[in-house]
């Protein structure tokens, strides 16, 4: 998901082309929306959720409300305003994975990790949000 390559066009994987894609529909809309990016970065390993983005905060929780639907309670959530800020954060929070070698791959997790990002926008011709 993430590629062997960030910066190499050829190798950067899904998430990265997804940075791209959100943020130059963020620039093609209207100039009467405003918007707001904010993701966290979290990693599930033996039925325990860590914030990859603050190790100190490990088993986090599940939680569902009628406001933010699903969430991961206390989970570091970061604002950012370009692919490079988001892809900053996705390397941050990747140093932080737990992995280990194995004859197959010498980066190997047995853990899985989750890229949330969220999207807020606002228009400021009616005040309506989304």
């Amino acid at each position: 998901m993430e590629g062997p390559d960030h910066n190499n066009e050829e190798l950067k994987g899904m998430i990265p082309r997804m940075f791209q894609c959100l943020f130059q529909l963020i620039e093609e809309a209207d100039e009467s929306i405003e918007f707001t990016v904010k993701v966290s970065f979290l990693e599930i390993y033996m039925e325990k959720i860590m914030d990859l983005l603050n190790p100190k905060k490990s088993n986090l929780s599940v939680r569902k409300d009628k406001n933010n639907g699903v969430f991961v309670k206390d989970a570091t959530e970061v604002y950012v305003n370009n692919a490079e800020g988001m892809l900053d954060v996705m390397k941050a929070g990747s140093q932080n994975r737990s992995i280990a070698a194995t004859r197959m791959n010498a980066t190997s997790s047995r853990s899985h990790s989750l890229f949330i990002c969220t999207i807020s926008q606002k228009d400021t011709k009616n005040d309506s949000t989304k």
